[in-house]
């Protein structure tokens, strides 16, 4: 490979050259090579062609020059568009502040589900006390999993939970109820309190502020017919308010216990309603819609709903204006959901995220299945 031609030495070319000596004697007196002179040259000619042709003769370091002083005026007239220097929400090193959101329905602590398996030929257990642990670290993993890859690229700092009741499966509700359970209600109360507890706190290592919003379903209930019973009544209730005495000191963990069936709560000026949804009949998606577009009429004031009861984890659009976030349960192919619903449920969970321009930005559906 030739060497890179000097300054002094295309002068001295050109010195040559004017002479009129051949390449062959060019190179003899540069002790470069006959293909490199001759390279030279023809591109020495072409640049004095093209110098002449425009009535201006620049030198090398002119060249230079030139292109510095051109180079400058386009930096000084170029202005970069500023779009995301007013917005509010780009902070610490230009990450999005969202809010993270969790719904938890339908865990049934307590319950014991079996199905008949086609393959096997016999029954299985889907459900029950380890199980139901299981899933309960798998629910943490996905959320740690999430906000890890999410925190990439936002801002993640505060969770709410939205608790939407049947935490527990109760002993006493259904004739049939004592063939489905493991332990009775005491002990399902007992078992909840401490194991949710630990679950809030253990959510503290990712996130600086966390909010659980804690709802009544049906399985909560102290009698069969419970559609005068006061929300106090509930064995749920129970539960709720005993985390509520937990972390009455906590300045990081709140706890909020409504005495009604219905709650709204805001974030980012967007409103989340939530419920357990049994006040709802039929399950399929135009039923429910319906019924939701009813309630909207009626209520209005909301952005996102939140629901459970139904065992099936989905999402359906209202209008153009509302989201509903349906859950799912703990349980794969209740058996009892299938009786009522005829639907094998799945153990899904919901788990998305809002911001100040959007009640949604991001949404998973977390599979609990061992």
């Amino acid at each position: 490979m030739s060497k890179d031609w000097t300054e002094e030495e295309d002068n001295q070319l050109k010195e040559l050259i004017g002479k009129d000596l051949t390449i062959e004697q060019i190179s003899d007196v540069m002790h470069r090579s006959y293909k490199s002179v001759q390279h030279r040259k023809s591109k020495i000619m072409q640049e004095e062609k093209t110098t002449e042709e425009s009535g201006v003769k620049i030198n090398n370091k002119e060249k230079i020059e030139l292109i510095q002083v051109l180079g400058k005026e386009i930096v000084k007239e170029f202005q970069p568009l500023k779009l995301f220097e007013k917005n509010p929400t780009l902070k610490n090193g230009g990450k999005k502040e969202e809010h993270s959101i969790l719904d938890i329905s339908d865990v049934h602590v307590g319950m014991k589900n079996e199905i008949y398996d086609t393959d096997l030929k016999k029954q299985v257990v889907t459900y029950n006390e380890k199980i139901f642990l299981e899933e309960m670290l798998i629910l943490k993993k996905a959320v740690f999993d999430i906000h890890g890859i999410l925190s990439n690229s936002y801002q993640l700092r505060e969770l709410t939970i939205n608790v939407m009741g049947d935490i527990i499966t109760n002993d006493r509700i259904f004739p049939e109820q004592p063939l489905e359970i493991e332990y009775t209600v005491g002990k399902q109360i007992w078992k909840a309190i401490p194991i949710f507890a630990e679950f809030f706190n253990s959510l503290l290592a990712i996130y600086d502020k966390i909010n659980v919003v804690c709802i009544v379903g049906n399985h909560g209930r102290s009698m069969p017919n419970f559609q005068n019973e006061p929300v106090e009544n509930s064995f749920e209730y129970f539960i709720y308010k005993t985390w509520e005495k937990q972390f009455e000191n906590s300045k990081r963990i709140k706890i909020i216990v409504p005495e009604t069936r219905r709650y709204i709560y805001n974030i980012y000026g967007w409103r989340h309603l939530v419920e357990h949804g049994d006040a709802f009949r039929g399950t399929s998606a135009t039923a429910l819609e319906r019924q939701i577009e009813q309630l909207y009429v009626n209520m209005g004031g909301f952005d996102v709903f939140h629901m459970g009861h139904v065992h099936k984890c989905k999402e359906v659009e209202v209008t153009d204006k509302v989201i509903c976030k349906i859950n799912g349960s703990w349980i794969e192919k209740d058996s009892w959901a299938f009786k009522c619903f005829k639907t094998y449920s799945l153990p899904k969970q919901h788990f998305c995220g809002c911001n100040e321009r959007r009640p949604e930005t991001w949404s998973y559906k977390l599979d609990l299945r061992v």
